[in-house]
């Protein structure tokens, strides 16, 4: 899986220049505070949830309430010498447990084939600042991003991510680009003072991205560009639209899709 090596960020604080797994001893303890996103699974061998992160899996008794494929943030704390942590237990129920100090979850959304009308202002259509200000990483078939906006910080979003499968390809300058449409709307309004906002969402795209990065791969590229077309501006009756490219490796995509 691919985790890019990017800040991250969360609705409640930064955290910045992290590096999962990295153990620290402290008086003898073998232990790791830090923080990551994940995908809450139901482990069919040991009949509980899980969370799969970059890197392993994860058990906690936060995510026995969650549903499965839910996606969340969490801090948390690996004690490598803890007895639930025992090498046996470990090839035996195939995670780690660790203990959660703060879990917020992430809103995921599903990539649609059916593209708003890009002319037409959506009610309460708000404009954004940067599409993929983070990308944080792939997992699972599922496209981890914050997005920038103006908001209130009590300010709630929806978020609409959309292709067009009959006109998704353009070529330029020999380049693979693929378009998405990205527009956000407010769920929740606010009366604070508009800043500088992140919204951090889960997007599920793995057949998107799996077919984008086969076809770079029989057409003998190693990368393929994704180009998020989003809503930059809005009057009262016309958009504005901008849009940005990012690169995408073929080989990240299609090793993730295949676990």
């Amino acid at each position: 899986m691919k985790k890019w090596n990017l800040n991250w960020m969360s609705a409640v604080l930064w955290i910045t220049s992290m590096t999962l797994f990295t153990s620290c001893l402290e008086g003898g303890r073998n232990t790791v505070s830090d923080t990551t996103i994940g995908i809450v699974r139901f482990d069919t061998k040991t009949f509980r949830n899980v969370l799969d992160v970059y890197g392993g899996t994860f058990y906690a008794p936060q995510f026995e309430t969650m549903q499965e494929g839910a996606c969340c943030i969490v801090v948390y704390e690996l004690d490598f010498n803890a007895p639930e942590n025992d090498a046996t237990l470990l090839q035996a129920n195939g995670y780690y447990t660790v203990t959660i100090s703060y879990k917020e979850d992430i809103d995921k959304y599903t990539l649609s084939s059916i593209v708003t009308d890009t002319t037409t202002v959506l009610t309460d259509e708000t404009a954004v600042m940067d599409p993929t200000y983070n990308l944080l990483a792939y997992l699972k078939g599922v496209l981890f991003m914050a997005h920038q906006l103006k908001k209130g910080s009590d300010q709630r979003d929806l978020w609409h991510l959309s292709y067009d499968p009959q006109a998704t390809i353009t070529e330029e300058s020999g380049r693979q680009i693929y378009n998405v449409y990205l527009r956000a709307t407010v769920r929740v309004s606010s009366i604070k003072t508009q800043e500088d906002g992140y919204d951090l969402c889960a997007y599920d795209m793995k057949y998107f991205l799996e077919s984008a990065a086969q076809n770079a791969k029989n057409a003998g590229s190693s990368v393929f560009n994704i180009r998020f077309n989003y809503v930059s501006e809005i009057g009262e009756e016309t958009l504005a639209w901008k849009y940005k490219d990012i690169e995408m490796n073929v080989t990240d995509i299609l090793q993730e899709t295949t676990n």
